[in-house]
């Protein structure tokens, strides 16, 4: 028996050995090796291993500056066809001379400006009636566009590229110490602010910055301890006045610029101790029986930017009600608004000066301004045949009837955008449209050019300018730029 397994091992091993055995072989390995190739892609492959070291970062123990605002970035400039519009042949007569107030202030008070170099923060904060939440509408091209295709139909891009110019224009003809013109100087600087500032351009603004500082500098230089930038014992100086907190309040809203909220708080202090005991307001802030609808339509704007800005007079509030309690009782039963008293004179620009003034303390849907509305149906847009103060009328009108919306709007928009592009200055500038003759009332417009090229281009600005107050408050929209912004809505 063992020598029969001897003999079958020794066959084997022979078999093995030969040629047969040798292929069988080779042929198991080559299988095998084939197997442990492909079990090998199968299978995944260890996670490399990263080493990470965890460092303490403590807390500065001192105050940091705030961090560097990127600034806004330079719009594209437009260029409007030129066959959009066929330019006419405008050439009102002027045989008048500009009227001349005295203007005289004060020696100004010394304050520190150098808050003025804190650049534009960002923000949330809505503004409604007075700038599109938040802002966004002011602030670049993108903004802009929305604004304008929304409200400002085939016009908005002319319209635009009409109000570039003229800031272009403001900028060149700013005087060294930061005003404008020769007369009446603390005035147009109010309006020249409020003009870059529809415009989203503030103090942080790459081509306009500087230009908004040095006016922004020359009204707090002015600014006296009571808190007038002019004096308001002149019938010119209460405009002036008004129209500086109105630039003023609106800086500082959109900058939070330390060093404007008192001059803000002080000057709007000035308006509130002027207000008479039924809400109006009159030339010199004077307390008799007359009463100024003129005069408090730029009040009424003022206090609404400082209010609006955060101004933390206390009244205020309470000062806006009873100036469109005073607003309501100058209504005539035709739905017109008296200048002074109910049986003194009107006109469309003091009836959309009221109306206006109403929009803006919430009383847009009341019956007063329904109105008023109404009464403002025939108004007109005729740069060859204007009304007294026509760009004054024009720049109320244009607002009232951007907040009634609708086809109303529609209709003054494709009237007024048109003719306001077409009568601008090569320079950039405006002419007032002159002097006309209405029931017996002889009206002398202003006609210096930074007074008509400001009225002019805020009221081109109306599309993005203005937060319109027939929108629902859902659609006004909060965007926050920043996770550290906080949305504020002030309605």
């Amino acid at each position: 028996m063992d020598k029969s397994f001897q003999a079958l091992h020794r066959n084997i091993a022979e078999w093995l050995a030969g040629p047969s055995g040798s292929i069988i072989l080779h042929a198991t390995l080559i299988l095998a090796l084939l197997f442990l190739i492909d079990f090998a892609k199968k299978t995944p492959p260890e996670p490399p291993v990263i080493e990470v070291t965890y460092l303490e970062v403590k807390e500065p123990d001192v105050d940091l500056p705030p961090p560097d605002v990127e600034p806004l970035p330079q719009e594209t400039p437009f260029e409007p066809d030129p066959t959009f519009l066929q330019t006419a042949d405008i050439q009102p007569e002027f045989t008048l001379e500009p009227e001349v107030y005295d203007f005289s202030t004060p020696d100004p008070v010394p304050r520190t400006l150098d808050a003025l170099t804190i650049e534009q923060v960002p923000s949330s904060l809505i503004m409604p009636n007075l700038a599109a939440a938040p802002l966004q509408s002011r602030l670049g091209a993108g903004g802009h566009a929305a604004a304008g295709e929304r409200y400002g139909g085939p016009h908005w891009q002319h319209a635009e590229a009409a109000v570039r110019r003229a800031l272009e224009w403001l900028r060149l003809n700013q005087n060294p110490d930061g005003s404008w013109g020769t007369q009446d100087r603390e005035a147009y600087a109010g309006l020249g602010i409020l003009t870059f500032l529809a415009h989203g351009e503030t103090t942080a603004s790459v081509k306009y910055g500087e230009t908004v500082s040095r006016a922004l500098r020359y009204l707090l230089a002015r600014q006296n301890e009571a808190g007038e930038f002019a004096r308001t014992d002149t019938t010119g100086g209460t405009y002036s006045q008004a129209i500086c907190v109105y630039a003023v309040s609106e800086a500082y809203g959109m900058t939070r610029i330390p060093a404007l909220r008192p001059a803000m708080e002080t000057g709007v202090q000035v308006l509130l101790d002027g207000q008479q005991a039924g809400g109006g307001f009159d030339y010199r802030f004077a307390k008799g029986d007359r009463r100024d609808t003129s005069l408090g339509g730029w009040c009424m704007q003022a206090m609404k930017a400082a209010f609006i800005a955060g101004a933390g007079n206390p009244g205020l509030k309470n000062a806006m009600d009873l100036a469109a309690a005073d607003l309501k009782g100058s209504q005539r039963d035709d739905g017109r608004f008296a200048y002074t008293d109910r049986g003194s004179h009107f006109t469309d620009s003091i009836t959309a000066v009221a109306v206006l003034g109403l929009q803006l303390s919430g009383h847009h849907r009341s019956p007063a301004v329904r109105r008023g509305l109404d009464a403002l149906h025939a108004a007109r847009c005729d740069w060859r045949n204007p009304p007294a103060w026509p760009l004054y009328a024009w720049y109320y009108i244009s607002q009232a009837k951007f907040h009634q919306g609708g086809g109303s709007w529609q209709k003054w928009n494709n009237e007024f955008a048109p003719e306001f592009i077409r009568s601008q200055n090569e320079d950039g500038s405006w002419v007032s449209a002159g002097l006309a003759l209405r029931s017996g009332i002889t009206g002398r417009e202003n006609y210096h050019p930074v007074y008509s090229t400001t009225l002019a281009a805020l009221t081109l600005q109306v599309y993005y300018r203005l937060l319109p107050t027939f929108l629902p408050v859902e659609e006004q929209q909060i965007v926050v730029e920043s996770s550290d912004d906080i949305p504020i809505q002030v309605l």
